[in-house]
Parts: structure tokens; sequence; C-alpha cells
């Protein structure tokens, strides 16, 4: 005898998330991880069936093993998720029992103490007031159940609805009909409101084995992350000591069945961001079209011209009759006047610099530019180089290109000996 978890239907929990619900089941039986298809051997000597969210869909003749084993006297628990059983058959399976998981998301309408809405706490959704009297006996313990139950009896709330608060993450909603029954709903304080979230199934076969099926909405109430939340774990105690069988049972007649209908709402989220225009509706025209003209906004009359006139003989002015203003025009637009320019004149361009004689056109006389030449030339004694510097002193001169070097010389010795012998005073004898 043993405990299977199966996920063999890619199951988007696995056996990791519910490590403390194993080690709870492993204290008085065996649990195995089932990750192939179900057959009836690995069915023959379990306990309970544990199928949690699955994602894929089970094969024909998975689901008639598996119904099978429930009519034979076997215990099967469906854990289900947000948005129902899409992409698996699941559903297929648990309708055969009066219960099928709607493709719909449980949210708290009012925030109390979990941020996300869809982590719904759900204080008064116990339908069958067992789960109440039995929440605080663990699994496995027989030997103080009688005398446990008493004492809740007595200190169960009047309000059996309320006798046991859970957190329920992520989960749906169920229908459910008969011989089906629900034991915890949604409550008051979640949307949708007041339907069911868990339900029970049980048959008997002809040799009297019962088998008995749990369908909840959540596949992670019982996870490890919610477990120790609020009262999930007497919760989970209480239903899973139903399932094997441990003096836990529900009374049929009590599962509700009067749960309100459910009723189309509109997306509120989705009708915010459209666009919406104000427009009134108008008042229907009345008979008498006139009741609709307005006088007492303007007017044109002489009733007050004599009140003016006697203004001004009060103040002591001069009443002159009004004359016509003669009207003056102004002109719209300005006379045309013809788009005359000055002609742009081109600045002429800058001289070539290198065809400049910076020099020369600096030096401020012959004698300042031959100093600057002789300068030049007086570290080199080449004849070569005196022989230019005679022909560039020719042009400062003045002298004639043509002229040779040597009767440059001859000229400009001629002209000092000249120059001295007038400036020369006479010889005194």
């Amino acid at each position: 005898m043993g405990i299977i978890f199966d996920v063999s239907k890619r199951s988007n929990t696995n056996a990791n998330n519910f490590k403390k619900l194993c080690r709870r089941l492993r204290s008085f039986t065996k649990v195995k991880v089932n990750k192939e298809c179900l057959d009836t051997s690995r069915l023959k000597d379990c306990e309970l069936l544990i199928i949690s969210s699955p994602q894929s869909p089970f094969v024909d003749e998975e689901l008639q093993i598996i119904k099978d084993y429930v009519n034979d006297g076997g215990s099967l628990a469906v854990f289900s998720s947000e948005g129902g059983s899409q992409g698996s058959n699941i559903n297929k399976l648990t309708a055969d029992f009066g219960i099928s998981v709607e493709n719909t998301t449980l949210v708290r309408a009012v925030y109390h103490k979990y941020l996300h809405p869809k982590h719904a706490l759900v204080q008064n959704g116990v339908v069958q007031p067992e789960i109440g009297t039995e929440k605080y006996i663990p699994l496995n313990d027989t030997k103080r159940s009688q005398q446990l139950r008493e004492n809740m009896t007595h200190e169960t709330a009047t309000d059996s609805s309320m006798s046991l608060s859970f957190v329920y993450p992520n989960g749906t909603t169920l229908s459910v009909q008969s011989p089906a029954y629900t034991v915890l709903s949604s409550g008051s304080t979640s949307y949708p409101v007041d339907c069911p979230i868990s339900a029970v199934y049980e048959t008997s076969n002809l040799s009297g084995e019962q088998g008995r099926l749990i369908v909840c909405g959540s596949s992670d109430i019982f996870a490890d992350a919610w477990l120790e939340k609020e009262e999930n774990s007497q919760l989970c105690d209480v239903l899973f000591r139903f399932l094997l069988r441990q003096h836990v049972s529900f009374d049929p007649s009590l599962g509700r069945s009067d749960f309100e209908e459910k009723e189309l709402v509109p997306d509120i989220a989705t009708l915010s961001h459209l666009v919406k225009p104000c427009l009134q509706d108008n008042d229907p025209l009345p008979q008498d079209y006139k009741s609709l003209l307005c006088d007492d906004l303007f007017g044109l009359s002489n009733d007050h011209v004599p009140d003016v006139i006697d203004t001004y003989k009060y103040i002591s002015l001069p009443y002159e009759p009004l004359t016509l203003v003669e009207p003056q025009f102004e002109c719209p637009h300005p006379p045309l006047k013809m788009a005359t320019h000055q002609p742009r004149m081109l600045d002429p361009p800058p001289p070539a610099l290198e065809l400049f004689d910076l020099d020369e056109c600096f030096s401020k006389d012959t004698q300042t530019r031959l100093a600057e030449l002789t300068n030049q030339f007086t570290g080199d004694k080449n004849d070569t180089n005196l022989e230019r510097y005679i022909l560039e002193a020719r042009s400062i001169l003045g002298l004639d290109d043509g002229v040779p070097p040597k009767q440059v010389l001859y000229d400009v010795c001629s002209q000092i000996f000249q120059f001295k012998l007038e400036n020369e005073p006479p010889l005194q004898c």
C-alpha cells in the first residue's frame, strides 16, 4: 500500500514543491512519484492517487483505468490551477463524477493580508461542519481523535463556515452536480462570490468498498509555500484523512447546491483603456418654438436718450447733437512698390602674396635696403655670391638690368668719387 504522486503529464508543479506534504504522508505510508503512463499494475497496491495540474491530455486507456480504480474503492485527489484544464482533458475524467473545473480565476475582491489578488484569503468558505470539528486531529492519529472531537464540538463557532480560514492561491472554481457535493466555497469576500472550489464524490461497489474523489481548484494550496499559511495545514490533514479513510466522513446532504448563479460582468480593465465619448442627450423640443428665443440678452431703443440729455445740463456741459463721423477706411495692405535693389559689386580679389617683395615694400630708403643686403652676404666670401650681391644691389640702386657687374662697380665708384670732389672743401696754400 502507498501513495502515488503522478507528474507524467507535464505538470506545472512537481514533487519538489510538496516536500512538506510528502513528509506528512511518509510518517505512516510510502510516497512514490510516477513519471510514466498509468496502468493497472501501478495502481494495484495504491492507496491514494494524486494528480496535480496536468498540462498534457491523458489517453483514453489511462482515463478508463483511473475511473475503474475509483469505482473499485480507490481514492483520487485532483488539483487544478487558474485557467482550468487548458491543454488537458482532466474534465473528461471528473465530469463522469459530477465535477468540472472551470476556465476562471478566483481573486479576492477586498485586500487583506496578502498583496496579490490571486492569493485569496477565505474566512467563511467551509461548507462541511466536519472540517471545523476535525481540523486539530493530525494525520494517522486515532487514539485521541474521539476525545478531541468531543472537545471541538463544544468550541465550534455557531457559524460553521467560519470554523476554518485558509489561503486559496492561484486557483479556479468548480461546477458541481449531484451525486457530488461541495466541501469548500469561495466565501463572500472573493470573486466569483460563493462558488465551489473543492468538491467530493463517493461511490460504493458490489463488494462494499467505497471509492473517494476530491477535486480542488488550486494546485498550490498544499504546496510548501502555502501549507503553513493560515490553517492550510489543518485543512490538509482533514482532506487527506478523508481520502485515507481515517475516521473522517462528510454528510452529502449538507453539501450546498444553492450557490448563486454566475453573471457575466463587463471587463472593467479593458473598458478603462477605450475611448469614451461624452455626448449629452438633447432634451425634446417644445411645441412653442418661440419659447426658445431669448430677447433679454441685448436690445436697441431710445428710452434712455432723455436721461442722457438731462445729464448734460446737470453737469453744465453744452449739449451737441450727434453728427456723423467720417469713416476712415484703413487700407488692409500697403501700396505696392517695385522691388529694386542696389547692384552688388564684387570685391577685388586679394593680392597674391607670393608676387610681392615685402622687403622692397617696407624698406625705408636705399641705404637701409643696401645695409640689409650687405648683412645677408657678409658671412659668405665666394666670388659667386659677390657677383650675386652686386646684381641685387644694381636693382636697389635703380640701374639697368643689362649692366654687367664690373660696370656697376665702376659706375658706383665714379659717382662716389664725383660726390666727394664736389663736397670737399678747397685746399689752402
